[in-house]
C-alpha cells in the first residue's frame, strides 16, 4: 500500500501526522551513512509514499530544504539546516 495521505496535526484519527511524517524524514535524513543527503526519491521510497508528499514536509519543515530540480526526484536531495551550518 502506497501511502498518499497525511493527517492534519489536529487529528485523533489513527495514523501519522504531518508533524510526525516531518520528524521522521528529518530524523532518517539526519542518519543516513557517510554524510549522503537522500535523495527525494530514496527518501519516498523507504517510506513507502510519493515524493510529492516528501517534498510537501520539507519545504514545510524549518530545519530542511530541498536542493536540486523539482522535476527529477532521483537528483533532488534533502539537505537539513545543521548541515548546512557544519560547511
Amino acid at each position: 500500500m502506497l501511502y498518499t495521505e497525511i493527517l492534519p496535526d489536529d487529528t485523533d484519527q489513527p495514523g501519522i501526522t504531518k508533524q510526525q511524517f516531518e520528524t521522521a524524514i528529518s530524523v532518517w535524513t539526519w542518519m543516513q551513512p557517510d554524510d549522503e543527503t537522500p535523495t527525494v526519491a530514496a527518501t519516498a521510497a523507504s517510506f513507502n509514499t510519493t515524493p510529492e508528499i516528501v517534498r510537501e514536509r520539507v519545504r514545510a519543515s524549518e530545519w530542511m530544504f530541498l536542493d536540486g530540480p523539482d522535476a527529477d526526484p532521483t537528483k533532488q536531495h534533502i539537505e537539513t539546516r545543521e548541515g548546512e551550518q557544519a560547511s
